[in-house]
């Protein structure tokens, strides 16, 4: 009996474990409202395995002041989950334990500068906001060293940097969950783009957040610039020289100037976190000099699968390109998909698109 009661709590325990740890990223935005306002929103990516998300942590610090309260409301939950055309969504009913499948659920609030907390933290020079958003536990189906440690992700904003014109973060105009397939170039971007202030930007990789001071732990060989494990041609190294120009590409590169994430997996049931890091800088008219107004980070989970015999679509063309304001500017991409002989007997159907 004593050996039925502890197999039963082992089982008990470890299904507990699996369908608690739902959390699969984050990410924290601000619209400026105008006369002081400013919407802060909260978009939550859950594992739809695990168990219904609700009362997320949420808040604000400054360096050098108390931290404030930052109640959140649930605007909408939507299933992301990228799936084809002719496919049912997974994730349903909403906020439930379902099929694999990612949900995204959006809290909002509006705060006003002008009145207190926020007036104190002006008056006190404490200048960076930071707003975070925390949960209960990572997703267990980590396999990068985070697994089950506690999640939170933030933004910032300089409230002593941005003048007499106010400034609403980045807009992340894509998803930040991907399926990548085994052994084929990954080729990703955040899509961040500011078309309110048209700021500058700069991207980097982060550390994973278990609390604002407190990063998570990554496994052996992993780091948050090598998050993952990407082709290298040394057996065993991880951390190569990332080469994205190489047949395939070769290390785990990110460009600082478009926030490109290059990589080619090789771990076929990999599960890692990807943390991006976009700094918002604007030049200050009398000093002449690049403020740092803002920050905005993005935890999210990338999911390596088996995908088959298949060679991947191959988009080719200049990624750069001059052109001086006002003239007219003309470029040609063209896309490539070759069968994966024997294995397919038909070509593929392909479509090519722009955000």
């Amino acid at each position: 009996m004593k050996r039925y009661l502890l197999a039963f709590i082992v089982i008990a325990l470890g299904t507990l474990d699996v369908m608690a740890t739902h959390m699969m990223g984050a990410d924290m935005s601000y619209q400026c409202l105008g006369g002081g306002k400013y919407k802060i929103i909260a978009k939550i990516y859950r594992d739809c395995r695990g168990i219904p998300f609700n009362s997320p942590t949420t808040g604000a610090m400054a360096n050098g002041c108390s931290s404030a309260s930052l109640p959140m409301t649930r605007t909408r939950i939507r299933d992301i989950t990228p799936v084809c055309a002719s496919a049912s969504n997974p994730c349903n009913p909403t906020n439930t334990t379902s099929g694999e499948g990612v949900e995204e659920h959006t809290y909002e609030t509006t705060i006003d500068l002008t009145q207190n907390p926020w007036a104190n933290y002006r008056a006190n020079n404490c200048c960076e906001i930071t707003f975070f958003v925390g949960q209960s536990c990572r997703n267990g189906a980590i396999t990068t060293g985070q697994y089950s440690q506690d999640f939170m992700t933030s933004c910032m904003l300089n409230i002593c940097e941005i003048g007499r014109k106010c400034n609403s973060s980045p807009t992340l105009s894509n998803e930040p969950v991907a399926y990548l397939c085994c052994n084929q170039p990954f080729y990703f971007n955040n899509g961040a783009i500011d078309t309110a202030d048209f700021d500058s930007l700069a991207y980097s990789l982060v550390n994973g957040m278990q609390s604002l001071t407190n990063p998570v732990s990554y496994g052996s060989g992993f780091s948050p610039t090598v998050p993952m494990t990407p082709f290298c041609p040394q057996p065993g190294v991880k951390n190569c020289n990332p080469v994205p120009s190489a047949n395939p590409p070769r290390g785990f590169f990110l460009d600082r100037l478009t926030g490109d994430i290059i990589f080619t997996p090789t771990d076929c049931s990999e599960v890692g976190i990807v943390v991006i890091q976009i700094d918002e800088y604007r030049r200050d008219s009398a000093t002449k000099k690049w403020e740092l107004i803002g920050i905005t980070r993005r935890d999210m989970q990338l999911i390596v699968k088996n995908c088959g015999p298949n060679n991947p679509p191959e988009i080719k063309g200049a990624n750069s390109h001059s052109v001086c304001e006002g003239d007219k500017l003309c470029f040609t991409m063209d896309g490539t998909d070759k069968q994966f002989t024997p294995h397919q007997t038909r070509p593929d159907t392909v479509q090519m698109r722009w955000n």
